[in-house]
């Protein structure tokens, strides 16, 4: 269940898990996204109390997280990211050496394992910056269309049409789902990741068609097209996926 707090003025979503559990739990997970987790029968004012007194924590760490995420972090591809000769790079999960050259015909490649940019000027840096990412933006909607048109089918069945597929620098979340405008968006570090996980969230996005919020049918819906969404989600935001590839 996603939800809302203000802590000394700025807005911060988070994410409310009721569990089986006597005392309320507070982590702020490496992408930025916070996470509370109280019983069921806690109220929630007792829950935005937490919160509140530990607005220092959460606000604290949340923008360590997405600062390092937005700079680029050895392993995101940040929107400030500079992307500079040797630099390792991440498509579906593998690493790719970035190898800057000049050439009279600017361009970017992927040749194997290394991602080559021809520019006029390689000193230009925003110049390769914006290359790149036009590049990696183009290869992450490529990925998400064919893996969508993928688990389309069965959304088909459930009386769901076609959405326009977007993808976009996002460092908070790693897709959007707009049912009435008909309009998913993903981000586009998520295609830095293995395909399992680009396949998960593109699944979640899509059952958000169907059950628009994180309820317990929406997880239902989810363990129903997706067994093992729970392990997918795990690897993605661990993160672990990373000591995969290989160098």
């Amino acid at each position: 269940m996603e939800k809302i707090i203000v802590l000394k003025g700025i807005a911060v979503p988070y994410e409310l898990q009721r569990k089986n559990i006597r005392r309320m739990n507070l982590l702020v997970h490496r992408d930025g996204r916070v996470l509370v987790s109280a019983s069921r029968d806690t109220a929630q004012w007792e829950i935005e109390a937490f919160l509140l007194g530990n607005a220092d924590f959460v606000l604290q760490n949340r923008e360590r997280c997405l600062k390092l995420i937005e700079a680029g972090d050895g392993i995101s591809a940040g929107k400030n990211r500079r992307y500079e000769d040797g630099d390792v790079l991440y498509q579906c999960g593998k690493a790719c050496r970035l190898c800057v050259v000049e050439g009279r015909k600017e361009s970017v490649e992927r040749i194997g394992r290394v991602i080559l940019v021809t520019q006029k000027n390689p000193s230009d840096a925003d110049r390769r910056r914006r290359m790149l990412e036009g590049y990696l933006t183009q290869c992450c909607l490529e990925q998400m269309e064919e893996i969508c048109e993928r688990f389309y089918p069965v959304f088909s069945r459930m009386g769901v049409a076609w959405p326009q597929i977007k993808v976009r620098s996002m460092v908070s979340r790693w897709g959007s789902c707009q049912p009435k405008k008909k309009i998913v968006t993903f981000s586009r570090q998520l295609g830095e990741t293995p395909p399992a996980c680009m396949e998960y969230i593109a699944v979640h996005e899509f059952c958000h068609f169907i059950q628009p919020n994180h309820s317990p049918a929406f997880h239902q819906l989810m363990t129903e097209l997706m067994p093992d969404w729970r392990q997918r989600k795990q690897l993605l935001n661990s993160r672990a996926w990373v000591d995969v590839g290989e160098t």
